[in-house]
């Protein structure tokens, strides 16, 4: 571990350097996976939180974990770096001048993104009922008015096109639901823990069924509990990163019963806040760009704060 400064902030970024030792089966793990794991340390970083680091020689994998109770007074919010749906911003960049206002835990970076407008999210962004993007026909995740986790396909009555960063977006009202906070993301990995059929079929084949670090969230527990998660990818020794499909199987192995992909490559990122060391943050994975972590459209952060 070492600590690097940031405009404003420290930045520690916390990899591990290999892969360890398989072991024999581990009863001890708190959940089951369909393939070996070597070690599941944890650690609680705030009250109903926990940060989970998942190492499996079999990949060789390491996914990172954020297990939140819901329940416990925590919701999810979508991040835009501005008011504009153009421009990109690292997710730890994201995360921290949130921190300025709200209580933040931690967050991923969240949708796929335009290079031209750079930075605009492909799919639905709404951020405080206010929709920055309009939805595309891909699915989203989304908080209700009641704080309450989904995941689905959210339309405008009569399917109007919008210019980027339209006026006429601040009129919208979303079917079957307005969301709160939504971020678009693709494709849908599991309904009802069942794995969704077309995880092989989405898009090119060397997006579904090829390795790559990829970024997803999961519902658990009847949506009293979120699960954020980033596995690496594209490093030879260290991590090689998932298919679409085995994605699914370790959000279903992580008790999620609905999943979305979220953007991945080298977007993938996970940062959370220090539990004991104020205004310092973790980037949890080792993101796989040679420059390090990439600036990206939008993310999805976890804070602290009761919906009605």
């Amino acid at each position: 571990m070492h600590f690097v400064p940031a405009l404003v902030a420290l930045v520690v970024f916390a990899t591990a350097c290999s892969v360890p030792v398989r072991t024999a089966a581990r009863p001890d793990l708190p959940f089951t996976f369909p393939f070996a794991v070597d070690s599941l340390p944890s650690r609680e970083i705030a009250p109903g939180v926990v940060h989970r680091t998942l190492y499996a020689g079999t990949g060789p994998w390491v996914a990172q974990v954020l297990d939140v109770r819901l329940d416990r007074c925590y919701t999810a919010i979508a991040l835009k770096g501005g008011t504009s749906a153009v421009g990109r911003t690292k997710t730890s960049a994201l995360l921290f001048e949130t921190a300025g206002t709200r209580d933040v835990i931690g967050g991923v970076n969240a949708d796929f993104f335009l290079f031209t407008p750079a930075g605009v999210p492909t799919g639905l962004h709404v951020s405080e009922g206010r929709v920055l993007t309009p939805p595309s026909e891909k699915p989203s995740f989304a908080i209700d008015s009641l704080g309450r986790p989904h995941i689905g396909v959210f339309r405008v009555d009569g399917a109007p096109k919008f210019a980027v960063d339209d006026p006429a977006l601040a009129r919208v009202s979303l079917t079957p639901f307005h969301p709160i906070e939504a971020v678009g993301g693709r494709p849908v990995l599991l309904r009802d823990s069942v794995i969704v059929g077309d995880v092989d079929t989405e898009g090119q084949a060397s997006f579904a069924t090829a390795r790559h670090p990829r970024t997803a969230v999961g519902i658990a527990d009847g949506g009293k509990r979120l699960l954020l998660v980033v596995i690496d990818g594209r490093q030879p020794g260290f991590s090689a990163g998932m298919s679409l499909r085995e994605t699914a199987v370790l959000m279903r192995g992580l008790g999620a019963r609905e999943a979305i992909n979220l953007d991945g490559g080298g977007s993938s990122a996970m940062v959370y806040a220090d539990a004991t060391l104020k205004g310092l943050w973790h980037i949890a994975n080792r993101p796989s760009d040679p420059t390090g972590e990439r600036a990206v459209g939008n993310a999805l952060a976890i804070v602290k704060g009761c919906r009605p």
